[in-house]
């Protein structure tokens, strides 16, 4: 009588084995599915040689690239460089809003432009070279501006003025209260006589 509920839970625990190790490859295909070679917000345009930041805006270049913190005294920002099957990438995050971050590595640029700023972007790396995987980077550049700030002219309150209608009267009322009284019963008082 013991092998089969044995059996039964053997065969439970294999049906279990079988459903997680399904939905851990179903993870990782899904993983490096979602992972490609572009950034997470936006995709890269290639410009021929060494890309310049867009008139009007600000350059903070690093180079070497390395992990770190970098800033030019209104711009800070923080770098991850990791290298993967791919070849080299990088994530960074900043303090004020990033108009374009320009990756270079290799005879070429990638640029990537965001609209609106973005105060951060991961998997971003140099152009492709001829082995098809992204070309070592030689610097980046994040170039912003510094949005004056908007003034609005004060808000004037127009005068109030009086209402014109008379004020209304309330009749007065008046209360009244009603006292009952309660009969009082007493005893005559009782003599005695000695």
């Amino acid at each position: 009588m013991e092998q089969p509920v044995k059996h039964r839970r053997d065969r439970v625990t294999n049906r279990r084995s079988l459903v997680v190790g399904l939905a851990v490859v179903a993870g990782a295909v899904a993983l490096f599915t979602v992972l490609p070679a572009t950034a997470t917000h936006v995709n890269p345009t290639l410009v021929p040689g060494n890309a310049s930041c867009p008139a009007g805006t600000t350059e903070l270049k690093v180079e070497p690239v390395t992990d770190g913190t970098f800033s030019d005294g209104t711009l800070t920002v923080v770098i991850d460089v990791r290298d993967t099957a791919g070849g080299q990438v990088f994530d960074w995050t900043s303090n004020i809003g990033v108009d374009a971050v320009i990756a270079k590595g290799g005879p070429n640029s990638n640029v990537y432009t965001y609209s609106p700023e973005s105060t951060g972007d991961t998997g971003l790396h140099a152009p492709a070279n001829a082995s098809g995987k992204f070309a070592g980077l030689s610097h980046i550049s994040f170039c912003y501006d510094v949005e004056a700030p908007t003034t609005t002219p004060p808000t004037t309150t127009p005068p109030t003025t009086p209402p014109t209608t008379p004020p209304t009267t309330t009749p007065l009322t008046t209360s009244s209260t009603t006292t009952t009284e309660t009969p009082s019963t007493s005893t005559p008082p009782t003599s005695t006589t000695p």
